[in-house]
């Protein structure tokens, strides 16, 4: 009866070890394919309802066309500026992804210049960001004088 339990215990640690190294075979593609990595989207726009372009650079490179789908404020009147919530569009090369921001923009000393500074998430994307989920934080400017929003996203990506 002992040989019988340890015939059969040999038999299952043998096999719970093939499913543990096949297992682990099969997952660093998972696993890498889920690592969160840091992005940084450059973007440039004149002020209204024009396209403008980006380009990425960390987990993944990338240029492209910048639309703003919508755009809404609120804080109005507001003596320090205003908050701006858009949902953008990035058409790259290898894809799309569309992003949900809020942007607190605020006075600054040059009447013409406002600051920025706020919050982004993905919400969806196509091709290779089909899967790609991230959230950050935005810095930049909007400059009346120029007619040019520049604007930097940061954050931390990953394609689940």
């Amino acid at each position: 009866m002992a040989k019988l339990f340890t015939s059969v215990w040999r038999s299952a640690t043998f096999l719970l070890a093939l499913v543990t190294v096949t297992v682990s075979l099969a997952l660093p593609n998972k696993v890498a394919a889920s690592e969160q990595l840091p992005l940084m989207i450059s973007t440039q726009k004149a002020l209204g309802p024009v396209p403008g372009t980006f380009s990425t650079s960390g987990a993944f490179a990338d240029y492209g066309t910048l639309i703003t789908e919508q755009r809404t404020t609120s804080a109005l009147p507001s003596p320090f500026g205003v908050v701006t919530h858009l949902v953008l569009l990035f058409e790259g090369q290898q894809g799309t992804f569309t992003l949900r921001t809020q942007i607190i923009e605020t006075v600054t000393n040059d009447p013409n210049i406002f600051a920025d500074d706020g919050v982004w998430v993905i919400i969806s994307g196509t091709g290779l960001y089909g899967n790609l989920r991230g959230t950050g934080k935005i810095d930049g400017t909007v400059n009346d004088a120029t007619n040019l929003i520049t604007r930097i996203y940061t954050g931390i990506v990953q394609f689940p």
